[in-house]
Parts: structure tokens; C-alpha cells; sequence
């Protein structure tokens, strides 16, 4: 691999192996459009939409708990009978099963609306507002069924206990600031390109750069 161009007040002569900034390999710009997404911009989408999914889900409590309450028995039961060894499960632990389910329906949702809005807008709500979007590695669009796998994974590795906090706090440390999705889905984060105008040349990536500046999805 060819050593990066020495970065800025460098001794004369020094020639660096590593990539001067996150995302230089990539042909990517330190700061700015099209340089990789802050982790800081990623959290505040993943955030953002997560309040309209937290939304999805009160709705859901809202529907079953009051159709299902009825016919679960005391939530608590307070006498011998309701506490005997054949008794039914208290009426709390039907409610425990309702929440449980709907979570379950609101993560499966999460993963349709995500798949969705990548492959038909290029980002979520989220991302918009943040003027972020994911993008290929190459910098091609995510299609449908990677935006999908993309999605379902983080939904997946997020119920893994610890595995599920290293999964988003991966990009932290990583050269491309890549969460373990991305890595296995091949993707990147960055932040909103410039307007095209096409009476301008592209942009060249940096001198010693592995890939030239790919043109971005929509």
C-alpha cells in the first residue's frame, strides 16, 4: 500500500502509512460533504428515530393492553385461590406478554421502515434531519435488500446484551467509523454531498488514496 501524503506541519520528508483522517482511504474529505458522518450526527438520527418508533409502540400498548386487560384476571391476585399451586398466571404476567409482543411488532417495523426509506429516499427521517445518509463503501446507493439485512442485523445484535452496546460504539474507534452492521452490510455513514453542478469537474481524492470520490445515491 502506497504511504499517505505527510499531513500538515509534518518534519520534511516524513511519509505517513496511515491515513491522515477517518475516511482518506475511501477518497473521502476530512470534514464537510461527503466526509464520514460524526458518531455524535449518527446517535441524534438513531435517536430521532427512535421517537417515532417509540411512538409506533405506545400506539400498539395503547390497542392491546386495553382489549387484553379484561380477560387476564386480577393483575395482582390477593387470595388464597388466585395464589394456590394450580392457579393461572397472574394478569400481570398476560400484560408483561402483550409489551413484549409489541415490541417485538415495533422492531419488525423499525426494520420495514429503515429498509424502506433507504432504498426508496436514501435515509430515514432521522438521517434528513441530521443530513446524513448511508452510502455503499464504493459510494453506490444501499439497495433494498442490503438496506433490509443492514437494519435487521442492528435490530438482532442489539438484543445481544453487551454486544448490543459495542455494535454502535464500534464507529468510535474504527477507521471508517463503521458499527459491526456495517461492516458485515458493507456500508458507510457521511454527511450530505454538496448540490451537483455540472458545469464543475468532480471532486479528486486525496494524493495516495486507495479509491477515487465515488458519485453519491440519491
Amino acid at each position: 500500500m502506497p504511504p499517505y501524503p505527510a499531513y500538515a506541519g509534518a518534519p520534511p520528508g516524513y511519509l505517513a502509512w496511515k491515513p491522515p483522517w477517518k475516511g482518506a482511504e475511501l477518497g473521502r474529505p476530512q470534514s464537510g460533504p461527503g466526509a464520514l458522518a460524526e458518531p455524535g450526527r449518527r446517535l441524534a438520527a438513531r435517536l430521532l428515530d427512535g421517537l417515532l418508533l417509540l411512538g409506533v409502540l405506545g400506539v400498539l400498548c395503547g390497542i392491546t393492553i386495553p382489549v387484553v386487560a379484561p380477560h387476564v384476571g386480577p393483575l395482582f391476585p390477593n387470595t388464597p385461590a388466585d395464589n394456590g399451586p394450580n392457579a393461572p398466571p397472574p394478569g400481570i404476567f398476560w400484560i408483561f406478554v402483550v409489551v413484549f409482543g409489541c415490541i417485538v411488532v415495533t422492531q419488525l417495523i423499525s426494520v420495514a421502515y429503515e429498509s424502506f426509506a433507504t432504498a426508496r429516499y436514501g435515509r430515514t427521517l432521522g438521517k434528513a434531519w441530521l443530513h446524513i445518509r448511508p452510502l455503499r463503501v464504493d459510494g453506490s446507493p444501499v439497495s433494498g435488500w442490503r438496506a433490509m439485512g443492514r437494519s435487521a442485523l442492528g435490530v438482532a445484535v442489539g438484543l445481544m446484551s453487551w454486544i448490543g452496546l459495542l455494535d454502535p460504539l464500534w464507529c468510535l474507534w474504527d477507521e471508517r467509523r463503521q458499527c459491526l452492521h456495517d461492516k458485515v452490510a458493507d456500508t458507510i455513514v457521511v454527511n450530505d454531498p454538496p448540490p451537483h453542478d455540472p458545469t464543475q469537474a468532480p471532486p479528486q481524492p486525496p494524493p495516495g488514496s486507495m479509491a477515487s470520490w465515488a458519485p453519491y445515491g440519491s
